[in-house]
């Protein structure tokens, strides 16, 4: 979904607003990472 957003951004010429995409694809990889990654189970 976020790389489509990226794509069609690319593609119209809106540089600035992939910023705000790649801060929201990490912020949800981080949740992701501390949710299922490898020390949410030893807790």
């Amino acid at each position: 979904m976020g790389h489509g957003a990226v794509t069609m951004r690319l593609r119209r010429g809106e540089r600035v607003t992939i910023i705000g995409d790649l801060v929201y694809l990490a912020l949800a990889a981080f949740v992701a990472v501390g949710r299922f990654g490898p020390e949410s189970f030893t807790g």
